[in-house]
């Protein structure tokens, strides 16, 4: 034999320790090698590599072991003059299987596997870590050690650009109309022992914030977007021999499972994209609860990820991802905070509150009717009544209905009410009449109605000087509810509007004698009205208005119900009026709104590091986070007491069938 360089590769079929090594070596060494090799019986035709197992040689063989061992090295590498001491009999099938990876090399093709091992494992920093050691990227040791005697092998490798094989077969697995016991198919897939694999861009010198993420909740871990070619590459080839592998990849909404197999040596892994809780992939989930508590809508999310060509489960998969986990948790998450708030209601003497009604649609077609009820001193919703029209009979009687379950309920829960501040609505007014509940209008809802009328006034020939005193009569309203104690008070400063814009400043009536601001001669005579003429007729009509002076008398000297309308705003975010919910979907986005708006109501104002304010204030969203540890922590371990949650809520008949379709 010629004493020209040998190509040795140190690899065994139960070891992960490659070393690729020009050895050169003279006739009576490689004679030895040959010899130990084949235990004395050389066969005639040898082939260029020759394979030795790393067991073979003794630890002070290794230039590197002790960087090989700290992870620092990817291979070991075998001092000049090493000889292979030690022997371990290998089994009769392992030795074959050794013989017939010894006598072919087929680099370039791959076969369909016969039998895949069902061994899980993991991806580790090892076996393929890159020829130069990258700072950009980190990973975390799997918790299944290494050992030279493991029959699977782990490896994790980087994402550099490789070329992908051509012959890998592909199965997506259909998710229209599953559910969880189907799942039960999918065992071989989806296994409830299996772990993910995170990453971290930090640098590997800081170690401790990746280990950090990996042992946190899986929806505390960091996400990425990865092409399907990056992932593929990692499977390309055998981590042990090098050569091309079967692999398999089998997906579940963005959930992917890859497996791999090497028909030379064996070497076979399962790799998961996804934690696994139970037989739910964690990010399916993830995202389930994500666009659910955000209000967004899977239709969109849909859309978006059609345009980027992600995968995605079904609509399916999502209304029962919703109805399992994320509506019971939603619930859950309310009755808490709300039993908090009453029971500081309760401590209260006297509570005024102010309540209003939402329809889903203008008109009197709305399908539900949601009736806030908000305590106005802090400004937050102490309650929220979904009424749908089928059963009061029509939309026109949601509102009294909503104000009766909600009084029924602070009665219930022991609060003391002082007064309400509502709309007009003529059906709340002899409702609260004849409950004996004190009762304030909203002076909103009051201006608005005169203000329509005398706009239509000022179009008319001749009173065209009326619109000069639009503004005026809307400010002195408000001034009007806000500065009276009694409601004669309250009437008699809003007639003497009549009396001012004539430049008459003192009034017959005893409860207001005169006007308050200071008496100063004006400079433009023209802007006066005079009796008689058209512009004051009209207006008088207008302001001694029987129902108006009613009204006016029961104008809310405390709170307003601004905020409500403001709240109602916020359901737009998470229940567009475009679209249809079931009934416990809309109960639910009602209770986020609700979420949502008590926590960003009561914050500070932000202002700039010169001290002026802000006009818009970041929101916070704790709430969600909240949520989200509930989900996984909670509700998805044990549904069962959720689940009841919501059983007890009454839910109507659907008014059609497709009822939510569109949600």
């Amino acid at each position: 034999m010629s004493s020209k360089r040998l190509r040795c590769f140190v690899v065994g079929c139960k070891n992960e320790h490659i070393s690729r090594h020009l050895l050169p070596t003279s006739e009576p060494l490689k004679t030895r090698w040959i010899t130990f090799i084949f235990e004395g019986n050389v066969p005639p035709n040898l082939p260029k590599c020759v394979y030795v197992c790393a067991n073979h040689f003794t630890p002070h063989c290794f230039v590197n072991e002790g960087q090989y061992k700290a992870g620092f090295a990817k291979k070991l590498i075998l001092k000049d003059g090493s000889v292979p001491t030690l022997r371990y009999p290998a089994s009769p099938a392992e030795a074959s299987t050794s013989t017939q990876s010894h006598r072919s090399r087929d680099v370039g093709v791959q076969t369909e596997s016969s039998q895949l091992h069902s061994f899980v494992t993991q991806p580790s920093t090892r076996t393929f870590q890159a020829h130069h050691r990258s700072i950009g990227v980190q990973t975390t040791m799997s918790s299944f050690e290494l050992s030279m005697a493991s029959v699977s092998h782990t490896a994790v490798m980087s994402s550099t650009p490789l070329k992908t094989p051509s012959k890998r077969p592909h199965l997506d697995l259909e998710e229209e109309g599953y559910d969880e016991d189907t799942l039960d198919e999918c065992s071989s897939i989806l296994t409830a022992q299996e772990t993910d694999v995170t990453f971290n861009h930090t640098s590997i010198t800081e170690p401790k914030g990746l280990s950090a993420q990996a042992s946190s909740p899986v929806q505390n871990i960091s996400k990425y977007i990865v092409y399907e070619t990056c992932i593929m590459e990692l499977f390309e080839l055998c981590p042990v021999c090098q050569r091309s592998c079967h692999v398999r990849s089998q997906r579940l909404g963005t959930f992917l499972r890859v497996e791999q197999l090497c028909h030379h040596c064996r070497f076979s892994r399962k790799w998961n994209s996804q934690p696994i809780l139970g037989c739910t992939p964690a990010g399916n989930l993830h995202l389930s609860a994500a666009v659910y508590l955000c209000g967004a809508s899977f239709f969109t999310l849909e859309k978006i990820f059609a345009a980027m060509k992600l995968q995605l489960f079904r609509y399916d998969t999502f209304r029962r991802h919703g109805r399992m986990w994320i509506e019971p948790a939603i619930l859950h998450k309310w009755r808490n905070w709300q039993d908090e708030m009453l029971q500081q209601l309760t401590r209260r003497d006297k509570v005024i509150v102010g309540g209003d009604m939402r329809a889903d649609s203008p008109g009197h077609s709305a399908k539900y009717g949601s009736y806030t009820m908000m305590d106005l001193e802090t400004n937050t919703i102490v309650d929220v009544q979904l009424v749908q029209s089928n059963e009061v009979g029509g939309s026109y009687h949601m509102e009294k209905e909503g104000l009766k379950r909600s009084l029924n309920f602070l009665d219930a829960r022991g609060v003391t009410l002082d007064c309400i501040v509502t709309d007009r609505h003529p059906q709340i007014q002899k409702f609260l009449r004849e409950r004996n509940v004190n009762q304030f209008y909203d002076v909103w809802h009051i201006e608005k109605g005169i203000s329509k009328q005398l706009e239509k006034i000022c179009k008319l020939k001749g009173c065209e000087k009326l619109r000069n005193w639009l503004r005026s009569i809307k400010n002195h309203i408000y001034w009007t509810a806000k500065s009276s104690s009694n409601g004669p008070e309250r009437v008699a400063k809003w007639t003497s509007m009549l009396n001012h814009v004539q430049d008459k400043h003192t009034h017959e009536d005893t409860n207001f004698p005169a006007c308050l601001h200071p008496t100063r001669k004006s400079l433009n005579k023209n802007k006066w009205l005079t009796a008689g003429t058209l512009a004051y007729y009209k207006l008088e009509k207008v302001l001694s208005n029987k129902r108006i002076l009613k009204d006016v008398a029961k104008l809310s000297p405390h709170y307003q119900t601004s905020s409500i309308g403001v709240f109602h705003s916020v359901i737009l975010r998470f229940a567009p009026k475009n679209v249809v919910f079931p009934f416990l979907g809309m109960l639910c986005r009602l209770y986020l709104a609700a979420l949502h708006y008590n926590e960003n109501a009561g914050r500070p104002q932000a202002t700039t590091a010169a001290g002026q304010p802000l006009l818009k204030v970041q929101a916070t969203f704790r709430y969600m986070d909240d949520l989200l540890d509930l989900i996984f922590d909670q509700v998805f371990v044990d549904p069962v007491p959720y689940a009841d949650e919501v059983l007890r809520i009454p839910i109507p008949p659907a008014l059609c069938p497709e009822d939510g379709r569109l949600a």
